[in-house]
C-alpha cells in the first residue's frame, strides 16, 4: 500500500510568516508554487524571464504584507488568480513589444531540456505550436488543468467562468492540438 503524501497546512505556514516572519514557512510556500506559477505566467506571457519577475513580485508582496493570506481560503487558487492578474497587467503595459513577438512565433521557440530531446523533436515542436495557436482563454484553461495539474473547479476560480465553460475549453483545445497534428 502506497503511503498517504504528506499534506502542508498552509494556514498554519501563513500563520508562522505573518505571526515570526519565518524564512523556513516562506521558502516552503515558494519552492512549493513557484514552478507552476512561473510556467502559468509563462504560457499567458511568452516571457519566461518577465515570468521570472512576475512570480518574485507576487512572492516579495507576500513576504511584505503575509497579514493579507490570513483570510484566503484556497491558497493555490489566489496564487494563480495574482498571478493571471500581474501577468496581464505586464501584458497591458508591454502591448506593442508583446504583439511584435508574439506575432513572430520563432522568437517565442522553447528551449528543450535533455528529456524533452528523448522525445522526437517534429512532436514536440508541433503540439507547441497548435497550442501557441490556441484562443488565449483556451490556452489559459489548457495550461492551467494540464501543465498546472488545476482542478477543472480551481481553473474555473483562476479565470472566473463556470467549470462547464472550462470543460468546454478543453474540449475546443484538444481537438484543435488534435486536428493540427494530423495535418
Amino acid at each position: 500500500m502506497n503511503p498517504i503524501p504528506y499534506e502542508i497546512d498552509w494556514q498554519k505556514e501563513i500563520g508562522k510568516i505573518n505571526d515570526h516572519r519565518d524564512a523556513n514557512a516562506f521558502k516552503l510556500l515558494f519552492h512549493h508554487f513557484y514552478t507552476d506559477l512561473l510556467s502559468f505566467s509563462t504560457a499567458i506571457s511568452n516571457h519566461q524571464e518577465a515570468s521570472e519577475d512576475i512570480i518574485a513580485e507576487l512572492m516579495l508582496k507576500i513576504w511584505q504584507q503575509p497579514e493579507k493570506l490570513l483570510g484566503v481560503k484556497n491558497l493555490k487558487t489566489y496564487l494563480f488568480i495574482s498571478t493571471r492578474n500581474l501577468t496581464l497587467n505586464y501584458l497591458e503595459k508591454n502591448k506593442v513589444r508583446d504583439n511584435y513577438i508574439l506575432s513572430n512565433p520563432e522568437i517565442t521557440q522553447q528551449d528543450y531540456n535533455p528529456e524533452d530531446q528523448l522525445v522526437s523533436k517534429e512532436i514536440i515542436q508541433k503540439i507547441n505550436q497548435a497550442i501557441e495557436q490556441l484562443p488565449p482563454k483556451t490556452k489559459m484553461a489548457f495550461t492551467l488543468v494540464k501543465d498546472n495539474d488545476c482542478s477543472y473547479a480551481e481553473a474555473a476560480d483562476i479565470m472566473e467562468i463556470s467549470i462547464k465553460t472550462v470543460d468546454r475549453h478543453l474540449q475546443i483545445a484538444l481537438a484543435k492540438i488534435r486536428d493540427f497534428l494530423n495535418r
